[in-house]
């Protein structure tokens, strides 16, 4: 009887140890798959989450090596992967226009690198408007070479970030006409326009002919450009042929460009009344991104 309690103590700790590990939620799908591409997601099973264990030690995330991608809209549990030191999306579809997005990164407090970098200025992949760095102490590298996007935030008093490099260089899309101002929040922006300590250890990449860069203490959206933009809707979607946009405040659109689900474009409209036509594409999932005076809005449709 003895021998058999003693056999059958090791299977009850094993029991105990599973029911009690900690996970961590992964909702997005596509973001799960990739984890488990890595074998990184030990159960090998999309099932909504990882066992914090399996993630808590990661220093590498390269989303390069893998063969196969399907476009990510939900980094929810990268918070966990608290060791993170190099983070690379490797041109991989990876969409934060959700502002809720800003600081996804904020708890991977030991982040050096991170690269959000796309092919070229036209091609998609990366696609964000805010990004809030402003937590990351340890910050050396962030590469976002053709990401299109408006405010950059590195705004933390209690910590210097010295010899941070940013790549902000952008080809601009085949218009000889569009540029991007982009809006640096520092803590201090007279320092740092004046190339004072700590900016001065700063090496700042950008073509000037389409990207120009400025610092302040606050970096917000225009209110009326904001919500003018937010007011833009689409219909009807489902999509079957021409997607039409219900534009109330009557916005100048410049430019719609629709993505596919793993972040390459497929379509450009420079030229449109009140629709485009979407006739020509096969069913599935697309990002449809509308530019207007450098602000972006990017809707997810399904066609049919």
């Amino acid at each position: 009887m003895k021998q058999t309690q003693l056999l059958f103590l090791p299977l009850l700790l094993f029991i105990i140890n599973i029911s009690i590990a900690q996970t961590t939620a992964i909702p997005d799908q596509n973001f799960e798959q990739s984890l488990i591409d890595l074998g990184i997601d030990s159960d090998n099973t999309v099932n909504g989450q990882v066992l914090t264990a399996d993630i808590e030690n990661i220093v590498v995330l390269d989303f390069g090596n893998l063969s196969s991608f399907e476009t990510i809209i939900d980094l929810t549990g990268i918070e966990d992967f608290a060791a993170l030191e190099v983070l690379d999306f490797a041109e991989q579809g990876v969409y934060l226009y959700d502002s809720s997005n800003a600081d996804i990164f904020s708890n991977n407090i030991n982040l050096r690198e991170l690269y959000m970098k796309n092919q070229c200025g036209d091609c998609g992949g990366v696609a964000l408007q805010i990004l809030d760095l402003s937590g990351l102490p340890n910050l050396e590298l962030v590469d976002l070479t053709n990401v299109s996007f408006n405010i950059l935030k590195i705004n933390n008093s209690n910590f210097d970030i010295e010899n941070l490099t940013l790549d902000l260089y952008h080809e601009g899309p085949p218009s000889n006409d569009w540029s991007q101002q982009i809006c640096i929040e520092v803590s201090d922006p007279q320092a740092a326009s004046n190339n004072d300590p700590p900016y001065n250890t700063w090496n700042i990449t950008t073509n000037q002919m389409n990207t120009t860069y400025s610092f302040t203490s606050n970096c917000v959206l225009s209110v009326d450009d904001f919500e003018n933009l937010n007011s833009l809707s689409i219909y009807p979607n489902p999509v079957q042929d021409r997607l039409h946009f219900e534009n109330p405040e009557q916005i100048n659109l410049d430019q719609v460009d629709v993505f596919n689900i793993t972040g390459k474009k497929v379509k450009s409209f420079f030229s449109f009344d009140e629709a485009i036509n979407l006739e020509s594409l096969e069913q599935g999932i697309y990002f449809v991104k509308v530019m207007s005076k450098n602000r972006t809005k990017t809707f997810k449709v399904m066609k049919e």
